[in-house]
């Protein structure tokens, strides 16, 4: 009778390994994807006293098996907190004349999605290659 053993001790524990790894690498991608939105969003955002500019914010959220990156700006001015940021990416207000674009949380999204889906994939690959694969 022949037998054959395998020594799976090794690849067991890089398997789970592989799970934290997965998990950091999507980490750090949606981080570099959260800080390039917000500073793209920024820079192109329209500006009058910066106000808008500076309530921008965004955030990497992770809701049980959901992670993303949200981004916001919540820019009021006035006695009545009028909500401009909204008025002007929402309601296409403003004009033709903002000085910036309008979509300023939409447009770098639509721009730069291919590349950061390749941003967050190469991190993935990288943290899973220092667990051993």
């Amino acid at each position: 009778m022949a037998e054959f053993y395998i020594e799976a001790n090794g690849l067991a524990r890089t398997m789970e390994r592989s799970i934290d790894a997965t998990a950091r690498g999507m980490l750090n991608g949606l981080t570099d994807v959260k800080n390039d939105w917000k500073a793209e969003s920024i820079d192109i955002a329209p500006i009058d006293t910066s106000n808008l500019r500076q309530q921008i914010a965004a955030e990497v959220f992770t809701e049980g098996n959901e992670k993303g990156v949200e981004i916001s700006a919540n820019a009021t001015r006035g006695a009545r907190r009028f909500n401009y940021a909204y008025y002007i990416h929402e309601e296409d207000a403003g004009g033709a004349n903002v000085n910036g674009e309008k979509k300023f949380l939409d447009k770098p999204a639509q721009n730069n999605k291919e590349k950061w889906a390749e941003w967050i994939e190469r991190e993935i690959e990288s943290e899973l290659r220092r667990a051993g694969w």
